[in-house]
């Protein structure tokens, strides 16, 4: 009877181990950290448009004008390079603008968030720019509220953390956390992103994830929530003409002929626009949460939804739908994808970014039957611009590339600017 007492006594104990073993099984993890970066006003509004040469090291969005490319440095301002010769660009300046990411062009009058500030700028001369006006805090974040310090940016770095089964973030690509409310983002799993036909030579074409954009003499502008108007036609007194309100979650503008499309990490509204630039909605599309921008050719609109990171849902595809009547679009056909970021369409050729799986080419002559041309898959790709029918620009972690897409079945590399160190 002792010995079957401790029998029971040993197994309880080994299970117990067992127990713990399994309770406190670790993973180590390199994270993407993301710490934030605090100004205050008198810090973001100080001498900001120097022109000396800065390193192009975390690529943002790309802007072109002109014979110049735009390519924005996360948080920091704005690269600019002369593509007078499109086999060699030549970098000539780097405008500094604390807390820019989005920028849009009229004329010679570049237009900037600074922080929470909009900001005009004269760059006639491009060496000698000078800012002109400023809107402050023109997304009306701080009405009953001014803080000491407003997020500017945020500095990346690599980091590795052991988490514990324990730990809620075991299991999760994302998170935040740390005394500074840092974002942590697993290093596998990708970027956290963001007018493609321009028919005004005044202005310049901008990417897929375009939150500014000029039309005629109206900048519109999309916050986190809502669709801002300004008249430019005094470009050193942009006037608020308009503010609708879309609810949250509100990500990218493209302008297509008399409309606007809008695109939500909830769906697409589409938005007509009036001779004097006042918008009016005309309908809303719904899709499974994800991120979502759009661009349009045609009676088509072409939207891509992807998971993970902030996007949620669990989609990872392309959405084909018919806009012929814009107070009722329709599906017309949705195509699996890998990780579909930005997007450009011309003459219904689909150039489609696939983040680190680099990019596709699709024949979308018949939107019910959109099929591959090539991909490429030797470079990371988060957004493109359709120049012209030979000229594809494309751009992601490892740089900026120009392509040759004479021939879509063959695009080659002209040119590149590549990271520095």
């Amino acid at each position: 009877m002792k010995s079957l007492a401790n029998f029971f006594i040993v197994s309880i104990v080994i299970l117990s181990q067992m127990s713990c073993l399994q309770d406190r099984c670790t993973d180590e993890r390199v994270f993407t950290q993301y710490t934030p970066v605090n100004m205050t006003r008198a810090e973001f509004e100080r001498s900001i448009l120097l022109t000396s040469i800065r390193p192009l090291k975390d690529p943002g969005k790309m802007y072109f004008y002109q014979n110049y490319l735009f390519i924005n440095e996360k948080g920091l301002g704005v690269h600019v390079y002369d593509l007078t010769d499109i086999s060699s660009p030549q970098k000539i300046a780097f405008y500094d603008i604390p807390g820019n990411f989005d920028i849009a062009i009229k004329d010679h009058y570049l237009y900037a968030d600074n922080v929470i500030d909009l900001i005009t700028i004269d760059i006639a001369d491009i060496n000698a720019p000078k800012v002109v006006a400023r809107e402050k805090d023109y997304l009306k974040q701080y009405v009953n509220f001014v803080p000491q310090t407003f997020y500017a940016y945020s500095v990346k770095t690599n980091v590795t953390q052991i988490l514990t089964c324990e730990n809620p973030n075991f299991n999760s690509s994302w998170f935040w956390g740390g005394v500074d409310d840092v974002f942590l983002q697993d290093a596998t799993s990708g970027v956290i992103n963001v007018k493609q036909t321009s028919t005004f030579s005044d202005t310049g074409i901008s990417g897929s994830f375009a939150r500014f954009t000029v039309v005629d003499n109206n900048l519109y502008v999309v916050g986190n929530s809502n669709l801002l108007g300004f008249d430019i036609q005094a470009p050193e007194k942009p006037a608020l003409k308009s503010d609708n309100n879309l609810g949250w979650g509100i990500e990218t503008i493209f302008p297509y002929k008399d409309k606007l499309f809008i695109g939500s990490s909830t769906g697409m509204f589409i938005f007509e626009r009036k001779a004097d630039g006042s918008v009016t909605l005309a309908s809303t599309f719904t899709h499974a949460r994800a991120c979502d921008p759009i661009v349009v050719e045609g009676n088509t609109a072409y939207v891509t939804l992807r998971n993970g990171n902030r996007c949620s849902g669990f989609e990872n595809q392309l959405d084909v739908i018919d806009v012929t009547n814009i107070y009722s679009p329709s599906l017309i056909m949705s195509y699996g994808m890998k990780n579909p970021h930005g997007l450009a369409v011309r003459d219904a050729s689909v150039y489609l970014a696939e983040g680190d799986f680099g990019f596709k080419v699709l024949d979308a002559a018949d939107p019910k039957n959109v099929t591959l041309i090539t991909s490429k898959d030797d470079i990371h790709t988060y957004d493109m611009i359709s120049l012209d029918k030979n000229t594809l620009f494309v751009i992601g972690d490892d740089g900026f590339y120009i392509y040759d897409v004479t021939d879509n079945s063959n695009p080659k590399v002209l040119s590149s600017i590549k990271p520095e160190s």
